[in-house]
């Protein structure tokens, strides 16, 4: 884990030297792909940040922060324990955090494009808690993973150096495993749609 925040560290100082760079900010909408009989229901309570610097015209590097909040309503059932039962309705949830590094190639690239379709690929580290809430009390367990996110996109540039628009599909696996809910990792599919801000 070291070793990625100084490689992050050290490719965000070597980017923030480049001359074409763009933030984004991005609606990150997910759907759960893995043990779904816990939670299957898909979420729009996504947001993704993200910084890329270009290396040359075909490729560019950077970093992306996002979270996502997954949740699905269980009607009422009768849970046993080894001390009692309890019979109520819960909720479950997952609150997922990601930080990677990525690169992208983009196909076509001439200087006076504005449409710049890509394919990239993330690697990082991937944050779960996974919390029930029954009644007033709730049972929660945190893990963390390797995620690995390949992704398709495309950007739209207004002007040379102003706004823009993104969208983009992602896959999502991370190695966190949690047993007392049953996840031997985790994975989700993502659609993200936002602005870019571009120092073109």
């Amino acid at each position: 884990m070291r070793k990625l925040i100084l490689f992050a560290v050290l490719l965000a100082a070597q980017s923030a030297l480049a001359q074409e760079k763009y933030f984004y900010v991005a609606l990150d909408v997910n759907k759960p792909l893995s043990n779904t009989s816990w939670v299957n229901d898909g979420t729009a309570r996504g947001v993704r940040l993200g910084y890329r610097a270009f290396i040359n015209r075909k490729f560019s590097a950077g970093l992306d922060l996002s979270s996502s909040a997954y949740d699905q309503y269980k009607p009422t059932e009768t849970m046993q324990s080894g001390s009692g039962a309890v019979t109520t309705d819960y909720f479950n949830y997952i609150y997922s955090y990601t930080a990677v590094v990525s690169g992208q190639y983009y196909f076509g690239n001439d200087e006076k494009e504005r449409f710049f379709p890509y394919a990239g690929l993330g690697l990082g580290a991937n944050n779960n808690r996974y919390v029930m809430y029954y009644n007033i009390y709730e049972d929660s367990e945190s893990a963390w993973g390797f995620l690995a996110r390949p992704e398709a996109g495309v950007l739209y540039k207004f002007g040379r150096r102003s706004l823009g628009v993104m969208a983009s599909v992602h896959y999502d696996y991370s190695t966190n495993q949690s047993k007392k809910f049953g996840y031997d990792g985790f994975s989700a599919i993502g659609f993200n749609i936002g602005l870019i801000f571009l120092e073109w």
